[in-house]
Formats: structure tokens, sequence, C-alpha cells
């Protein structure tokens, strides 16, 4: 339980000041959903909103989002896609301590104490909280022909991203119903947004005039990312890599295989280039040689550019933004793999 009213009572003192807001306020559980939150002080309903979710549906498209279908008898039935499942991704949990934080390398260290998947899409905890989706520059990838109905628009942005980026169909009414009901039900918690005594306070008292409600929603919202920032950048110039004689060798062996690995390891989605040491699999020290490239065998060309489902295989490469990983990241990955070849 939040512990405000000491706080309250001396600021009050010291300062003099009074307002409606510290009339009875009531607390927010920490668990209580932020989306719950906004709407009770007065802020639009999302369209994705669904209320109370419904547990039958949210069976259904946690199977979606997991699996990729209905898991059934120990099988994977009506795939929305036969190459990706939206983990592949996507995490499902929170990927830093608080909602606001966006810095690769703060997400990284969560990530190590987590356990958590280090993945090039957003997570889908807290999507249900955001006004935009395919943000900065998912138009040079996808076209503005497709990214614009999608922006502002969560359930575009899903059929957007199971049509095209799993490489698949879009979903029914029915299976959309179910995705919706378990993203709903990863709605961002009171705890994950950092806030103050004073700022929940503020949020949760009675009494509210109409000018408080719209300035607490503004400050709920300022306690989390909009939408997440997508900048799509040039590989590090080949003079300046540092080709894996820097870095950190934790940070790297972290991405490799929270990283590379969650795609590109043995049983995972990529067949044609399993990562390893066994037969006809790309070793640590083939992927060290093409650290002077500017191609796919090339890690810091590859995180950067990507491929294209239209090329060779659906299972394609998708792009990492700066945001996802760093340049410096891309080093600590080239000086773990540059360290595994010399063994």
């Amino acid at each position: 339980m939040y512990k405000y009213s000491l706080i309250i009572v001396a600021f009050v003192i010291c300062t003099g000041f009074t307002a409606s807001i510290f009339l009875t306020p009531t607390s927010y559980d920490p668990n209580t959903s932020v989306s719950s939150v906004l709407i009770a002080l007065g802020d639009e309903v999302p369209e994705h909103y669904v209320g109370t979710v419904n547990m039958e549906k949210l069976g259904l498209g946690k199977d979606l989002i997991n699996f990729g279908g209905v898991y059934m008898n120990g099988a994977v039935e009506s795939k929305l896609s036969e190459h990706f499942v939206c983990t592949d991704c996507h995490n499902t949990q929170p990927e830093t301590k608080f909602a606001h934080d966006n810095d690769p390398d703060s997400r990284l260290q969560y990530s190590k104490e987590a356990n958590l998947p280090y993945l090039p899409g957003s997570t889908l905890y807290g999507i249900t909280n955001r006004t935009s989706w395919f943000n900065g520059d998912h138009e040079k990838k996808y076209g503005k022909e497709l990214i614009d109905p999608a922006r502002h628009n969560l359930k575009n942005a899903i059929q957007l991203c199971s049509k095209e980026c799993s490489v698949g169909r879009e979903l029914t009414d029915e299976e959309m119903d179910g995705v919706l009901n378990y993203l709903n039900a990863m709605d961002l918690k009171m705890k994950d947004l950092n806030l103050s005594e004073l700022e929940l306070a503020s949020i949760s008292a009675n009494g509210q005039t109409e000018e408080e409600k719209a300035g607490n929603i503004r400050l709920l919202r300022s306690k989390f990312l909009q939408g997440y920032p997508a900048t799509f950048t040039e590989e590090i110039d080949v003079k300046e890599r540092k080709k894996g004689e820097e870095g950190d060798l934790e940070n790297g062996k972290w991405i490799y295989e929270k990283s590379c690995l969650h795609c590109h390891g043995v049983d995972k989605v990529t067949e044609k280039t399993v990562f390893g040491s066994g037969v006809d699999q790309k070793s640590f020290a083939w992927l060290a040689k093409y650290f002077k490239k500017s191609n796919g065998g090339s890690v810091y060309w590859i995180t950067r550019h990507g491929t294209s489902s239209k090329e060779k295989t659906p299972e394609y490469m998708p792009i990492y933004s700066k945001e996802k990983l760093s340049d410096s990241q891309i080093e600590d990955l080239a000086a773990y793999i540059l360290a595994e070849s010399k063994k």
C-alpha cells in the first residue's frame, strides 16, 4: 500500500498549500490497471479497450500470441503464419523497471535481471496503453500506404503485423477479440509508472475538478511511452568498427544468447542460418570473418538492414532500430563472437 498521508500533511504545513486534490484521497492498488484509472478520470475510452477481460477469449488470444494459432492436443491449428509467432519478436513482460524508460542499456540490464529475450520488437506489455504504433522509420520498410492506417489504430497495427511482419494472414473477428482480451490483460499497472507519493495523492483524490482531472490525465500519460520510437540507422562504418577488439564480453554473450539464438538457435525460426558449431551451422569463426563486410554475413550490417521476406526465404531478418540495439551493444556482440572464435 502506498503510504503518503504524513508526507502530504507535512507538505501542506510547510507550504501553506491547500487544494481539493488532498480531500480524502483513495489509494489505488499497485496492480490497478492504468487504463481504468485514466478512464475514471474522464480520459477517452480507446477503441481497443475491452473492459472486464473475458477469460475464455483471453485463452484464445494467449494461444495466438504465443503459439501462432490454437493449441490443441499438442499441436497448433489455424495458424496465423507458417513462419513466425508474435513472441519471436516481442516479449509479453515489462522490459524496463518503469514504463517511461526506453534506453537500450537500461533495457539490456533489465533483460539480464528478469532473464528475458532481447528482441527487436517492443514489448506487448502495455501495448493497449499506447496511442501510436509502427512509429518512426517503419514507413521506410513497409510503405506509407500500409503504415498510415496502423499508426494510430491498434487493430490495424495487429493486422499489419500478422500479415506483413509475420508473413501470414489477417485475424478473423473472433481471433481479434481474443487477442485484444489478452493484450488488455497486460495493461500497464500503477506500479509501473514510478509515481511519487504526491503524484499518487493527486491522481487518487476524491472531489477533483475537471481541470484537476485533466491535469492528472496528462501526468499519468507523461509516465509511460505513448509510442515506441523506431530509428533505422546505417551500420557502423567499416573503418570505425572495433571488429571485436573492444567491447563488454558479458553483454555480448547475453545479446548472442538472448537475441541471436532466439531465432538462430536449433529448432528455432530460421532454419537456413543456425548458429553453433555443428555440421552446416554458422560458427563463431564464420561470423567473425565477416566483421569487415557489409552484407548478410556481417552482424554490423544485418542488424541495421535486415532482409526482406521476398528475398530467398520468408523467415526474414528484422531490422534492429538504434533504440533496440545500440552501436555499443553491437560492438559488445562482436567482442564476444571474436573471443569465442579463438577458442
